[in-house]
């Protein structure tokens, strides 16, 4: 028989959708074209939330240009082929590729946070919009309905999942006389105010840090404190451990995210460490997870995944690869634009994953 002849081969639907929820959100968007059927099933928002659920895609740096106030992604797969080779100290070649949303690229003024590959993001007007950097998405959020102050350090914005209800969350924070609290839920497309917080909530110029569905900021040399997007109410996590170093000056320098943990990067007699909460809520499950001090201050990002233990940071406008184990450091170089351009001009400002998440699953 030959091969034109074959009969087609024809799978339950079950087994397609099985398969199609293991591949990337960018072969998907491809894939919708196939048929009717495949762009149904791939846009319905059960498969959205279950292709989710199954996603291990390599974490996506958000890098904000200073120089055109332009977003741009940064894949950190690219890197593995460059810290798999020993004794190797040149800079790693790297590319970025701008995000545009439409026909323009978004001319963003901050990044407030991401969850499941959905970006809470400011724009120059100080516009919030929710964003999906692989669908190039764009969604505005409502504006609250209350006055909020003029003075942009004195507003903040926090971004959460709620994985019980499936909902996600904006913790909007600002200073009247107190500072005072509401909540937008995507679900319901509505805001709430909730009480005043005990806690100063300014805007502290640092990543966002969510882990456990509980959004950070640190309070004194004693504890941290944390808002739980399940319950909207606030608590505090001890930083008991810091009493090993009575002897010693420590200075709290950033609560950070790594994974899916809660960690703190310290200053200890001059030297820079970086600590995680194995247990979440456990005080005394903190660990250092570098063998070695930090020299430099350059700010935690992420972890290379797939990578032998390392760790992306971002200090003044440089990209760089910190082994934990060998204590080794490489610069990351931006490639692809003109002389005139300084690469160095680009700054962390947020990680997603890739995904099919849209608002619109909730918000028609």
């Amino acid at each position: 028989m030959s091969a034109s002849k074959l009969p087609a081969i024809s799978f339950p639907p079950e087994i397609i959708e099985a398969i199609l929820r293991l591949l990337p959100a960018k072969s998907l968007g491809r894939f919708k074209s196939v048929s009717k059927t495949w762009n149904s099933l791939i846009s319905d928002p059960q498969f959205i939330k279950k292709h989710i659920h199954h996603l291990q895609t390599p974490t996506k740096l958000i890098l904000h240009s200073e120089y055109t106030d332009a977003l741009h992604s940064f894949d950190t797969d690219q890197l593995l082929p460059y810290l798999n080779i020993d004794n190797n100290d040149d800079d790693i070649p790297a590319t970025v590729k701008e995000l545009f949303f439409g026909s323009a690229p978004m001319w963003c003024q901050e990044i407030l946070g991401s969850c499941n590959g959905l970006v809470l993001a400011k724009d120059v007007h100080c516009t919030i919009f929710l964003i999906n950097p692989t669908t190039q998405e764009l969604w505005k959020v409502p504006t609250p309905p209350f006055a909020l102050p003029d003075i942009d350090w004195a507003v903040s914005y926090e971004f959460g999942y709620v994985s019980s209800t499936d909902d996600y969350k904006v913790l909007l924070s600002f200073q009247r006389e107190n500072t005072c609290v509401s909540v937008y839920s995507l679900r319901n497309n509505s805001w709430k105010e909730i009480r005043i917080s005990p806690y100063d909530l300014g805007d502290s110029g640092f990543l966002p840090v969510v882990v456990n569905q509980h959004f950070h900021r640190y309070k004194d040399s004693s504890s941290i404190a944390a808002f739980s997007f399940v319950t909207e109410e606030f608590n505090e996590i001890n930083l008991q451990f810091l009493d090993l170093f009575v002897d010693k000056s420590v200075a709290i320098y950033e609560v950070v995210a790594i994974g899916e943990k809660l960690g703190l990067f310290i200053s200890v007699g001059g030297a820079y460490e970086l600590w995680v909460m194995e247990d979440y809520g456990v005080a005394n499950s903190w660990t250092r997870i570098c063998p070695h001090q930090l020299k430099d201050y350059s700010r935690p990002v992420c972890l290379v995944e797939g990578s032998n233990r390392d760790m992306v940071l971002n200090g003044e406008g440089d990209i760089v690869i910190f082994n934990m184990d060998k204590r080794k450091y490489r610069n990351v170089r931006i490639q692809g634009f003109s002389e005139e351009y300084n690469p160095e001009e680009f700054n962390v400002r947020g990680i997603y994953v890739e995904s099919l998440e849209s608002a619109k699953r909730f918000v028609k």
